[in-house]
């Protein structure tokens, strides 16, 4: 038994030194391929941040002899290996919780605590009240991993003779072990955008291609839409040309389908009407394909990729409920809640995270050169008639699901476009009444008018 509180500091000191980064390198072993992790590693694909010691040893792999509790402890906790402790990383595990996770805690405890104290501090009560815990903790883990390595090296550490005074020193130099802000917040953001732009690019155009297909039959679809042709954009017209070539919905992505739904009365309205966020408690069918539309727009217009955990959680929610109310709609032959749950826990590398990102921004880019391009209005010598089809324009490019109008005013004369402008200016709350995003550009030949129309106003050559 140590006689002098220095004796028992640094025997603790001894065991916590040698004894816990071998028995953190051993779990490590049996819980993760050294092999994959170095592959991981290389590619940058591991969840939290390291030190520039760490990163020097993470370059050692597979080797992990010099490998610290601490960085065990990240790789451990934040690849996901192993359930995390009872109590939640971070926390003090009750005596009952007693699996892998919840004894990698009590050893990062046990660190934290004997660093804290000062010689004086370690009374014979507390020494073996602490040495008995990590006899326990070795017993444990050894039965887990079914050998007895942990005790044969608790043993052999405790009985070998020690040179106090380093053991003093390096436990000096110690710092506690952090268990709240090693996570790479970056990297946790990012995957958190990515499992989400799954959800939105894969999931819900499939989801209301089911809708559709549910309604109407593709060939008749396109039928339909012959007479309106010209109303869609080039890319637009060639995706509805495959209903009738492939007599599949394959190609249509959620603005095309929404549009189409809204436009030829496919399904029953939303509760609340088209473009309009249903409440909590609307449950038609409409109003989850409108849920669908305002996440997928959202989230596309999202102008970067951070996500709180919280709002990643409610995002979640939400889609989950989508995905269990399809299932019930189509008789639970689809399994688009269990599709929306693997979204959120499935494995996902740094390759999958930057194509789920670009994809979902890729659909914004198309999204704004569509929007950007300038609807060209001629303003005619009746103010009356010229400003009901302008309306009429406004509103009939608002129905193809254009959630930005550019219309281009262009003027045949000089004198008249002062008054007309000011005349214009007074009713904008009129002309623009159910509508939203609209951008005027007011120009004549040989120079440019611009005049606050109530939006925003870009010059054009």
């Amino acid at each position: 038994m140590p006689v002098t509180p220095e004796d028992r500091r640094a025997k603790l000191g001894c065991v916590i030194l040698r004894l816990f980064p071998k028995v953190m390198q051993i779990i490590l072993k049996e819980y993760i391929s050294l092999r994959g992790l170095r592959g991981k590693f290389q590619l940058k694909d591991v969840r939290t941040a390291f030190t520039k010691k760490e990163i020097s040893l993470m370059e050692q792999l597979p080797c992990i002899d010099d490998f610290t509790v601490e960085l065990c402890y990240k790789i451990l906790r934040y690849e996901n290996v192993m359930p995390e402790p009872s109590c939640k990383w971070g926390n003090i595990p009750h005596d009952t919780e007693v699996e892998v996770a919840d004894d990698i805690q009590r050893i990062i405890n046990t660190i934290n605590d004997v660093i804290s104290k000062k010689c004086e501090d370690i009374s014979e009560e507390f020494y073996d009240e602490y040495l008995k815990k990590i006899k326990d903790i070795t017993k444990r883990i050894d039965g887990h991993l079914h050998h007895d390595t942990c005790i044969k090296l608790y043993t052999t550490i405790c009985s070998s003779d020690m040179n106090h005074l380093c053991i003093l020193q390096d436990l000096t130099l110690m710092q506690a072990i952090n268990v709240s802000q090693i996570v790479d917040e970056d990297g946790e953001t990012k995957e958190c955008f990515s499992r989400m732009s799954f959800v939105i690019t894969d999931t819900f155009p499939n989801i209301l291609r089911d809708v559709i297909r549910s309604s109407i039959h593709a060939n008749r679809l396109y039928k339909l839409c012959i007479p309106h042709l010209r109303n869609f954009s080039p890319d637009q017209q060639n995706c509805l040309q495959d209903l009738d070539l492939s007599n599949s919905y394959g190609s249509l992505d959620v603005s095309l389908i929404y549009r189409l739904l809204k436009q030829f009365q496919l399904i029953s309205p939303p509760t609340k009407g088209w473009g309009i966020f249903p409440c909590k408690v609307d449950n038609r069918l409409g109003d989850d394909v409108e849920r669908i539309r305002y996440y997928r727009n959202q989230m596309a217009h999202k102008t970067n990729i951070r996500i709180e955990r919280t709002e990643f959680e409610n995002y979640f929610d939400s889609f989950r409920d989508i995905g269990h109310k399809m299932d019930i709609n189509f008789f639970q032959k689809t399994n688009y809640e269990e599709t929306i749950i693997l979204h959120k826990t499935c494995r996902i590398d740094i390759h999958m995270q930057n194509k789920y990102i670009n994809t979902l921004k890729e659909l914004e880019n198309i999204k704004l050169i569509f929007e950007r391009t300038p609807i060209k209005f001629y303003w005619g010598n009746s103010f009356n008639r010229s400003l009901v089809q302008l309306r009429s324009i406004i509103q009939d490019e608002k129905s193809k699901g254009r959630e930005k109008v550019r219309v281009q005013i262009i003027f045949q004369t000089e004198s008249d476009i002062e008054r007309t402008i000011d005349i214009l200016n007074s009713l904008r709350d009129d002309i623009n009444k159910g509508l939203s995003g609209i951008e005027f550009i007011v120009a004549k030949k040989g120079s440019i008018v611009i005049k606050d129309f109530g939006t925003h106003y870009n010059l054009l050559d």
